[in-house]
């Protein structure tokens, strides 16, 4: 399960003009409207898939992988509430990842979540 709010720094408009139903389009025009800034916040939940310095891959529904990235300010904590570490990160172990989705499609965790098997 995943949702999010990606922030789409601009939004492309096509407005298609045509005379009639059966003649081609006759002029198209395209807009950019910038977005305001909002959050990215991303939550994503899913199996560790693989593991490299403060980097993993998260296998999510219908096999989609995420890249995430985490650092020293990422908070670490077990279903129980204990706090665990990027030590106790295993390929296999099921987790939920809160933080921001980047433009470039990698979310820098700020929070991830250990998860029980079920």
């Amino acid at each position: 399960m995943f949702r999010g709010c990606a922030k789409l720094s601009h939004l492309a408009v096509v407005v298609c003009l045509a005379c009639c139903a059966w003649s081609p389009v006759s002029q198209v025009r395209a807009a950019v409207v910038p977005l305001t800034d909002q959050a990215m916040n991303f939550t994503v939940e899913g199996t560790v898939n693989t593991l490299g310095q403060n980097k993993l891959t998260l296998r999510a529904e219908a096999n989609v992988i995420f890249h995430v990235s985490y650092n020293d300010k990422t908070e670490f904590e077990s279903e129980d509430g204990s706090l665990t570490g990027g030590r106790d990160l295993r390929i296999g172990l099921a987790i939920r990842v809160e933080g921001d989705l980047t433009e470039s499609g990698e979310i820098v965790a700020k929070r991830i979540e250990l998860l029980k098997k079920k």
